[in-house]
């Protein structure tokens, strides 16, 4: 009967699918389809799976959603597992429905739609994913085209870098090699996106400068050492992830200890490049908003001086972290120890500032908040002792957030 049922739920699925993806060829048919497409078929799909979970939940001893082990055992039972089918099946051509009417609202071309729609029957969030990425297009085009006119090098650069990351991800995806437990690909494609943001804000903030500074001498340095050092860091620690080898406190052979040394010179300079483009700003400013000039100021100044000390540390300590478990546990995304200190927590903070800082001031300039300056040094002193607690915890072994081992 299961087996029936699973085809059954295929059967009706995927010429309402074909449908979706012709319905803006079809005419007045259109409302028909998403009516069905949208309501009629996920309700019906819906009723099928109520109906298997009423029936079979009680027959899938040690089954729930309380931990990953219940859902296994949930599943293992064949009636919920095709009740997992229709469910899928029936929130998945809702999304599809959905994706259809704001994408006519949006303007998207309807041929546009059709690989959102295959994602989505086949991947699930990947298929909304996809389509969110269309719906921000536009407003990433035109954020592309502003920056590239504050600075195009930089734009230029920091794009390319974000390009660079899509066969990244799919060499992720498909490169099951691991180096200390962490996928090989993992430490390239978090430095193509942290070297990419670095570029694109020195871009924004040059931008902000007067127009003849925009091209003197010191500002085409900048650029020159930022492209540069960043093309080293990239080149060498993507063809370091690509070997499966280690490209930071590698000194198997004399070749990889002088390529980790020039890497260290490398990012130094990399995050030196903030001071002179601090001093940019504190000369040539007068016509910013004082709350977001000395935010920038500081913001620049604080980047070299927290990241580049958090940096050495780590250089120093020859690793990140602190009393951490071999093996343990890490905090998503990030991947900061989550059973002992790690100085990569003040090192993010401290290269984040260039962002957080000028934003706040940008704020307070806009939102016209009273005494701004001192507004700005007060958030100042607030993100200092941030930085200043994470070393602390850093030292001492402690965790950002614990997750046991």
């Amino acid at each position: 009967m299961f087996d029936s049922l699973f085809s059954a739920g295929g059967t009706i699925a995927l010429p309402a699918w074909a449908a979706l993806g012709a319905a803006p060829w079809l005419g007045r048919a259109k409302p028909a389809i998403w009516a069905l497409t949208g309501i009629v078929i996920p309700v019906g799909l819906g009723l099928v799976y109520w109906w298997l979970m009423a029936t079979y939940w009680s027959s899938a001893e040690g089954g729930g959603y309380s931990s990953l082990s219940a859902v296994h055992a949930l599943f293992q039972h064949p009636g919920l597992l095709t009740a997992g089918w229709f469910h899928y099946l029936a929130f998945d051509l809702f999304v599809g429905t959905w994706i259809a009417r704001e994408g006519e609202r949006a303007g998207i071309a309807p041929v546009l739609l059709i690989p959102c729609f295959a994602l989505t029957f086949l991947f699930g969030p990947v298929g909304l994913l996809a389509f969110l990425a269309l719906r921000v297009a536009p407003v990433c085009a035109r954020a592309a085209r502003t920056l590239y006119a504050r600075q195009p090098q930089l734009t230029v650069f920091g794009g390319l870098l974000l390009a660079v990351m899509v066969p990244a991800l799919a060499a992720s995806y498909f490169d099951p090699r691991t180096l200390n437990g962490v996928g090989v690909w993992v430490k390239p494609l978090k430095f193509m996106a942290s070297v990419s943001l670095y570029a694109l804000t020195m871009a924004w903030l040059i931008g902000d400068l007067p127009r003849e500074r925009r091209n003197a001498a010191v500002v085409r340095v900048i650029v020159a050492v930022v492209i540069a050092t960043g093309t080293f860091e990239i080149g060498y620690i993507t063809l370091q992830g690509a070997l499966g080898q280690a490209s930071h406190f590698n000194n198997d052979s004399t070749f990889h200890a002088v390529m980790y040394a020039l890497m260290g010179v490398g990012a130094l300079s990399l995050n030196a490049m903030t001071l002179p483009l601090a001093w940019q700003f504190a000369r040539h400013g007068d016509a910013l908003p004082p709350a977001y000039r000395l935010a920038t100021v500081i913001g620049l100044v604080l980047t070299f001086v927290a990241g580049a000390s958090a940096g050495i540390a780590i250089s120093q300590h020859e690793g990140p972290t602190f009393g951490a478990l071999a093996g343990g546990a890490v905090l998503p995304v990030v991947g900061w120890s989550a059973t002992g200190g790690d100085l990569r927590v003040p090192h993010f903070l401290g290269v984040h500032a260039q962002q957080v800082l000028p934003l706040a001031g940008a704020l307070i300039a806009m939102w016209r908040i009273p005494f701004g300056r001192a507004a700005v040094w007060v958030l100042t002193a607030g993100y200092a002792a941030a930085i200043i607690y994470a070393f602390r915890l850093a030292y001492t072994g402690v965790p950002l957030i614990a997750l046991g081992g």
